[in-house]
């Protein structure tokens, strides 16, 4: 009968609230396991604990019984009890698959991903049609970033339970971040078919529409949610995400506002409040909502960066505070004990091939993407092995691009930045260049663990604050020798920094509109977070210097709500500019629709101190000089080291005098504006922001300095 025996009985009514009238009463070992079980469906796991131990007394290597203890020990948050018991039972009985599941589910709990994938393939091994094992190695698979794995798994498991809701969700998961956005879509709404109310899914479709740019369609699908879910934070941060996407920032606001009593104090919903701030204009309060976040959530990396990038918008600053607040905020990252790699088994040939790294989530059509493809397509094969190392948020014809050139590319989604650089380090390369370091998804925090011999930022705007980032790549117009700016980098001056490959297919440069409007149009197509305070008073004062004269300002759909017009129409009113002065118009323009746009612009201004970089390149290459403000950074030099370098360095205004004279001199001279409006394109075209071999070459000298230095001194000219 497989009894327990008396001493059992005893260890029942010592484990508490389980004993049977008579103390004699035989009662089988299934028996008290089928009570146990009863019990703890019930939700009486002292209970079912007791009665599970009573067990494991007269047996102590019994596979159920320690299985069960576990799964309560997981329930009761011991998860490394729960690991200990689900191990023993998995050895006693290697056949018993059920051990494995469950043993996966408290590894993947304690964040141990891989060691959770081979307890589920093994449940799996021993029994091909557990579903519930099929499903679990799927979601890890796709968790760890094997989409094409996790895939396998779940389509198995959609042979068996096919009208299971959260598996297609995961499919859609899987296809979604594999690229397959129409078949993410499909998943998803297979999902929702067979369960209407499954949050998760309708929250996923709305932010695939949303990324896929359909943000009108992702909005109604967070609609629908938040009237099922009106508390769920992921629809009403998604709601307001999509909301902001579309101008409609007065709502957006109200979905997240704090003084809300529906709306959870959730890090996502700080991050969205500090991001509809931010663009908006309001840079102080952004700031302070992502100090908030940084105060709940220390190691928050992306609060970190969102501070640093609103910094470079605060002309408030002076040169000591941002690099203070670089210092505060990225030197807590330094890694000493990385710092003390010495690399002994690479080869220190100053004239071997090197291999070069470049860390990015822009590898895609993107700003920074432009400036880079001519450094990656004209680097030398013969001297130079390049390897990419993508932070993927989507791909496209650019990335594709990227990879015909690269030696490697590896995602690196998946991995944290120790992991990341162990990569970059086993794939031994000499020359890490994190591009665009505080801007999207990029990961400057690599370097930190010292991934290479010499590691370089490029295209970030200020400095990174790290002590493991080597140099930064300048020009001597953003960093004169006199510089007052502060870096914790070596500087390294290229003979001209920011390169843009020709475009084809530009429109036609129409002449000055000024030449039928009868009126000068000024314009600016940059964020409107750019537009600070003192930005706006000095456009006052140049619109105050030239009669009649209008300001034109855009920027995608930013200004079509009417409280952001209302907004901005009431700020330069306090300058004593009318209304009826001001053009704002919203609109998400396909690329050649937005550079149609400079043909009714006679001048543009360049706002400050994060002065417009893709903007200025386009309003040059449509023949609108820019006019822009000298100033004491990087970020606010960019401008003035474009116009430089194109053979206009007369646009270039020392102070906020001769920026409000220079405009009102230009606007005087219709005739110089059709001149230059002829003849820049193809001066700009003809300059080194266009000369893509001789920009790579520069590129490959810099390397080679650098490597030579390091095989020198082991270090950086300044160290």
């Amino acid at each position: 009968m497989n009894a327990v025996a008396p001493r059992a009985h005893a260890a029942l009514n010592r484990f508490g609230n389980f004993a049977f009238p008579d103390s004699s009463q035989q009662v089988s070992i299934s028996q008290l396991l089928a009570h146990a079980n009863r019990l703890h469906k019930a939700g009486q796991l002292p209970q079912a604990e007791s009665a599970i131990r009573a067990i494991l007394v007269e047996q102590p290597d019994h596979p159920q019984a320690l299985l069960s203890l576990g799964i309560i020990a997981r329930q009761s948050g011991n998860l490394a009890a729960a690991a200990e018991l689900m191990e023993r039972a998995a050895k006693i009985a290697p056949t018993y698959s059920q051990a494995f599941n469950n043993l996966g589910g408290v590894y993947l709990a304690m964040d141990r991903l891989e060691d959770a994938i081979a307890q589920y393939e093994q449940a799996v091994e021993l029994r091909p049609d557990y579903a519930e094992a099929l499903y679990n190695l799927g979601m890890t698979r796709r968790m760890f970033g094997d989409c094409d794995k996790a895939l396998e798994a779940l389509r198995a498991c959609a042979k068996l339970t096919p009208t299971r809701p959260d598996m297609h969700f995961e499919i859609a998961l899987c296809q979604q971040q594999l690229g397959n956005k129409m078949h993410a879509q499909i998943a998803y709404r297979v999902a929702l078919d067979l369960d209407p109310d499954l949050i998760r899914a309708r929250n996923g479709i709305g932010r695939l529409l949303g990324f896929m740019g359909r943000y009108d369609d992702a909005v109604n699908e967070f609609r629908q949610a938040l009237s099922t879910a009106p508390n769920d934070p992921q629809v009403r941060n998604g709601l307001s995400e999509s909301l902001r996407r579309i101008g409609q920032f007065k709502e957006a606001l109200e979905l997240v506002e704090l003084n809300n009593p529906d709306v959870p104090r959730t890090i996502e919903t700080l991050l969205n409040l500090g991001t509809v701030n931010q663009v908006m204009g309001n840079i102080d309060l952004a700031a302070g909502y992502y100090e908030l976040i940084l105060q709940l959530l220390p190691n928050a990396d992306f609060a970190e960066k969102s501070i640093l990038f609103v910094a470079l918008n605060r002309p408030q600053l002076s040169s000591q505070e941002l690099f203070d607040l670089h210092l505060r905020l990225r030197s807590r990252h330094d890694r000493p004990e990385a710092a003390l790699k010495t690399f002994e088994g690479r080869s220190r040939d100053p004239n071997r091939k090197l291999k070069i790294g470049f860390v990015s989530s822009d590898l895609r059509s993107h700003v920074v993407a432009l400036n880079v493809l001519p450094v990656i397509e004209g680097l030398d094969r013969d001297r130079f092995e390049i390897h990419l190392y993508a932070q993927e948020k989507a791909t496209d014809h650019i990335t594709q691009r990227f990879k015909a050139f690269a030696t490697g590319y590896t995602s690196i989604n998946r991995y944290n930045n120790a992991e990341a650089a162990r990569v970059i380090e086993d794939d031994e390369i000499d020359i890490l260049v994190v591009l665009a370091g505080r801007f999207d998804e990029n990961r400057p925090l690599i370097v930190t663990h010292r991934a290479a011999p010499i590691q370089v930022s490029f295209h970030d705007c200020a400095t990174s604050g790290l002590d493991a980032m080597d140099y930064w790549l300048t020009d001597a117009f953003l960093h004169p020798q006199d510089t007052v700016e502060q870096f914790t980098e070596e500087l390294y001056r290229l003979p001209v920094y920011y390169q843009y490959p020709i475009q084809t297919g530009l429109p036609a440069v129409a002449p000055p509109p000024a030449l039928t409007n009868g009126f000068i149009t000024f314009g600016c197509f940059n964020k409107p977070e750019k537009l600070n305070e003192q930005v706006i008073s000095l456009w006052a004062e140049v619109l105050h210097a030239v009669p009649d004269s209008k300001l034109f300002l855009k920027y995608f759909n930013h200004y079509s709500e009417d409280a952001m017009q209302r907004s901005w129409i009431e700020k330069f009113a306090a300058h004593g500019i009318d209304e009826d002065r001001l053009i704002l118009k919203a609109k998400i323009d396909h690329r050649l629709d937005h550079l149609e746009l400079y043909r009714e612009i006679d001048i543009a201004l360049d706002p400050f101190p994060f002065n417009g970089a893709t903007t200025t390149f386009e309003a040059l290459s449509m023949g609108v000089p820019v006019v822009t403000l000298l100033g004491r950074h990087f970020v606010d030099r960019v401008a003035a080291s474009m116009v430089t370098h194109a053979g206009m360095p007369e646009l270039i205004a020392a102070d906020r005098g001769a920026y409000v004279d220079l405009a009102r001199r230009l606007a005087a001279d219709p005739a110089r504006l059709a001149e230059m409006r002829r003849t820049m394109r193809d001066q700009v075209h003809a300059s080194p922001l266009c000369g893509g071999p001789a920009y790579a070459e520069t590129i490959s000298t810099a390397f080679r300095d650098m490597w030579q230095t390091w095989v020198e001194t082991g270090g950086y000219k300044g160290r």
